[in-house]
């Protein structure tokens, strides 16, 4: 897979420390973020929240081994919008193997672009699989060495 994580998620799109206790609360307030870096619209916020937890109820995006990776394909996102999440103590996010989630990577892209959709959920996941990696990721500090950590690991599994 050539897939590059970093030129999709920039510094702007890692969250060190979220809180929220509601999987609802939870994606709204990373959408809340993408609005302050101008990733997607204010007006479009509410649309993609819906379609977001629409695909929540069809089966949690929880994967399990802490990790969670919501996504939606939506008309009015030109890119690939990535943001990573790092909760250090963990949310509830309905996870397959009941656990809390720590890292949660929101995937938007274009209706149009269902192939790119789908490869990089599948790089995300294969990304994540490492369970040593995740664990490092949680003990994150700050963005830069999330950023460093993401671009080491996407040589490794290239």
């Amino acid at each position: 897979m050539d897939i590059n994580i970093l030129e999709y998620l920039e510094k702007d799109n890692v969250i060190i420390g979220l809180k929220q206790k509601s999987k609802k609360n939870i994606l709204s307030v990373i959408l809340d973020h993408l609005v302050d870096k101008k990733k997607i619209k204010k007006d479009n916020k509410k649309e993609v929240l819906k379609v977001l937890l629409q695909r929540e109820e069809m089966g949690s995006t929880a994967i399990g081994g802490s990790i969670a990776l919501p996504h939606a394909r939506v008309d009015f996102v030109k890119d690939v919008v990535l943001c990573l999440v790092i909760a250090k103590e963990g949310l509830d996010f309905d996870a397959l193997d009941q656990g809390p989630v720590n890292i949660i990577v929101l995937l938007l892209s274009n209706q149009k672009e269902a192939g790119l959709h789908l490869k990089m959920l599948a790089f995300l996941a294969r990304m994540l699989r490492d369970k040593y990696f995740v664990q490092r990721l949680k003990e994150a500090k700050n963005e830069a060495e999330v950023l460093a950590m993401l671009s080491k690991q996407n040589h490794i599994i290239k």
